[in-house]
């Protein structure tokens, strides 16, 4: 009788499968500063790869604002559907000014693939100052409770013989 129990309860714990843990819901709203970014080179090694953190700015070759971020100082503002970035100061009432998306330019935004497993990809066109309408696609690889992190697709930021490079936004909330 206790081999028999011992067979079954082996049986009972080889049987069980694995699961997985679901995501939460997609909680984008309120406003974030990019407190890091990481640029990591894919196709080639020509380049090491890039850290910035506090205090640094990254300078690059993509479309404005993106061109030149100031760690833990460019801001990015989420709601229901819509999207602002670059905040350029308050107000005395103590409303923001972005540089984007604002009326009568607002910029919305779309979550492509969001399921019960995958966050999914953040997609927004704007109109840059410098260089016509421009479409960002971000994976969602993050969304924590006062933090948000996205990781580009992926650009070849000089030009098609230069190296394939992907940026990750590192994104913590800092207001409503």
């Amino acid at each position: 009788m206790f081999r028999f129990i011992v067979i079954l309860i082996i049986l009972f714990l080889s049987g069980c499968e694995t699961f997985v843990l679901e995501n939460r819901d997609l909680t984008l709203s309120g406003k974030y500063v990019i407190s890091k970014i990481d640029i990591t080179n894919v196709d080639q090694a020509i380049e090491k790869d890039s850290l910035y953190l506090i205090g640094s700015t990254y300078k690059g070759d993509l479309p404005k604002p993106f061109d030149s971020i100031r760690i833990n100082r460019f801001y990015i503002h989420f709601d229901y559907s819509t999207l602002r970035i670059n905040l350029l100061g308050v107000t005395q009432d103590g409303r923001d000014i972005w540089e984007y998306g604002n009326n009568p330019n607002q910029i919305f935004y779309q979550v492509l693939g969001n399921n019960s497993y995958n966050y999914g990809n953040l997609r927004f066109t704007y109109l840059s100052k410098s260089d016509g309408m421009i479409t960002f696609i971000f994976l969602i690889e993050d969304d924590g409770f006062e933090s948000l992190q996205l990781k580009s697709s992926g650009v070849w930021l000089r030009g098609k013989e230069g190296q394939k490079q992907v940026m990750t936004l590192y994104l913590t909330r800092v207001g409503p």
